[in-house]
């Protein structure tokens, strides 16, 4: 034995290699115990019961078959980790592998209850107590270590840990020792049934991460989203795309303090940087978090950010990104959203200023806070004869507030979220974007939601082999895009806006989410439609 633990160590190579095998070793070891035990329980009882002894043979031979098999599957398991050091991907084994020691481990299962019939009836028959007791004991064991047998084929999932303002799956190549790291979410089947008008389903959204750890220090991380289905048009001129969310590299120096550079995205609320499915409420992400904050918002920009550990004070993590700036020509009077880049060749005229901040006080509770501070015309000229301000450049300085808090405690979860805005020069705005009437841009903006939900199984003494998760949830939105317009310009009723939604998330696992809700939607012009929606979401 030593001698072939000398030759793979050798050949594998070193220390490494030398921690694989042992704990192959390790799981051989356990395999052996039950193949002892058995050898020690069968005779024993052979002597006894003639049947006894012939299901020994094909008890012990179905073992022995299993401490093979699974020998091979340890053995191919350390040698595909072997073949590149610098990738390491935990494999389940395959499909069929799986399915046959699963029923043979079955069949084992069954052949120790047939056993442990017999000894009952060699109870019966009179046979002496202290030695069936012996036996029940060591059939107790061998019971265990088949349990063992069929836990030890088991992979680890990955474990989803949010980390420096990534999602949970998003953050899995920083949980890694090196090499790649593949992860991913998606928003498919995703219905709208508005009265009124036509119904709608949507493969709304399947996104891939692509990580990679070059060293402890250096990691490259990104996401990749295909939107829509298809980048060609429907019939009703709508298509889809293929982005870039996020590219990014990271250079880790200290917990406190870090490097980031890439096409980032922008540290401002809670969803824009964290909205995976599994991770908010309802099927679409909160209006508030899509019409002010213009969810999702990436933008090209250097950086720093970093964890505080203040012990007993809780922690506070940041993220503190010099980006370019919004270009005022996106400027609209219903949402910010046409203010995004996306890293397609972005005036750098201007730069703008993006920081979030977040202080965990208790485990279940985080406050947090962002900001947006830049100038917006980007040196444009407005070119517009009948305006006063023809021929004039401006700033166009831009100001975004924002303050939210986040509970989950027990079965219950929480969010509160609070946004302002501010914009100097929206006159000339407007005239550069030929914007007049309500179509006026909003000199200032505000918007809050407030949304909580409670996972019901956590009321039930339930258990299940999964976590799942039964939360119907409300959640209230206030948020009005032109709150002030400039004199000589209208407010559009249509703007102020609320909105009710009552839903209902349903996780089978935690990476798998159904969702339903229904939505009331309100404002001042009294011309919205209210709907119904569906979706299914999953991360990996």
């Amino acid at each position: 034995m030593m001698i072939m633990i000398t030759k793979f160590i050798i050949e594998k190579g070193g220390f490494l290699s030398m921690v694989k095998f042992g704990s192959m070793i390790g799981l051989l070891a356990a395999r052996s115990v039950v193949f002892a035990l058995l050898l020690l329980i069968l005779p024993t009882i052979g002597s006894n019961s003639k049947e006894l002894g012939e299901n020994q043979k094909v008890f012990a031979d179905d073992l022995a078959q299993i401490q093979i098999n699974r020998a091979k599957q340890i053995h191919k398991q350390a040698e595909r980790r072997n073949q590149d050091k610098n990738i390491i991907v935990a494999q389940r084994l395959s499909d069929d592998e799986t399915e046959t020691q699963d029923e043979r481990i079955e069949q084992l299962e069954k052949k120790l209850e047939s056993v442990t019939n017999e000894l009952r009836e060699l109870k019966a028959e009179g046979t002496p107590d202290d030695r069936l007791v012996s036996i029940e004991e060591k059939l107790n064991i061998l019971a265990e270590e088949i349990d063992n047998i069929k836990q030890s084929s088991i992979v680890d999932e990955p474990t989803y840990e949010a980390v420096y303002g990534a999602g949970p799956a998003a953050s899995k190549v920083y949980l890694k020792d090196r090499g790649l790291s593949i992860g991913g979410y998606g928003e498919l089947v995703v219905g709208q049934v508005r009265e009124g008008e036509d119904n709608i389903v949507d493969a709304q959204r399947v996104v891939l991460y692509f990580g990679y750890k070059f060293t402890e220090r250096i990691i490259f991380n990104s996401e990749i989203e295909f939107e829509h289905g298809t980048t060609s048009s429907n019939q009703d001129g709508r298509s889809g795309s293929v982005s870039a969310e996020f590219a990014l590299l990271d250079f880790l120096l200290l917990p406190e303090i870090n490097l980031r550079g890439g096409l980032l995205l922008a540290p401002f609320g809670i969803v824009n940087e964290v909205h995976e499915p599994t991770t908010f409420f309802g099927v679409f992400r909160p209006s508030v978090e899509r019409v002010i904050i213009p969810t999702t918002w990436r933008e090209n920009g250097l950086g720093i950010f970093g964890d505080i550990d203040l012990q007993s004070a809780g922690s506070i993590n940041y993220r503190a990104y010099v980006m370019n700036s919004f270009d005022a020509r996106g400027f609209r009077a219903s949402n910010n959203r046409s203010l995004r880049i996306k890293g397609n060749r972005a005036l750098f005229n201007n730069v703008a200023f993006v920081s979030r901040v977040e202080y965990e006080p208790l485990p279940y509770v985080t406050v947090g806070g962002s900001i947006f501070l830049g100038n917006t015309g980007q040196d444009q000229v407005i070119e517009n004869e009948e305006s006063p301000f023809n021929g004039d450049k401006f700033k166009g300085f831009f100001q975004m507030y924002e303050g939210d808090v986040q509970l989950q405690y027990r079965g219950f979860e929480g969010r509160a979220l609070v946004v302002y805005t501010s914009l100097d020069d929206a006159e000339r705005i407007n005239a550069l974007n030929d914007l007049t009437g309500d179509d006026s841009v909003g000199e200032n903006q505000w918007g809050y939601y407030l949304v909580g939900g409670y996972n019901l199984l956590t009321l039930a003494n339930f258990t299940s082999q999964y976590a799942q998760y039964l939360a119907p949830f409300v959640r209230w939105e206030q948020y009005d895009s032109q709150s002030s317009v400039p004199s000589g310009f209208e407010r559009n009723p249509a703007n102020d806006r609320s909105d009710l939604t009552i839903g209902l998330n349903y996780k089978p696992i935690p990476n798998v989410v159904v969702k339903v809700e229904y939505q009331w939607l309100d404002n001042q012009a009294n011309d919205s439609q209210n709907q119904f929606n569906f979706g299914l979401g999953y991360v990996f």
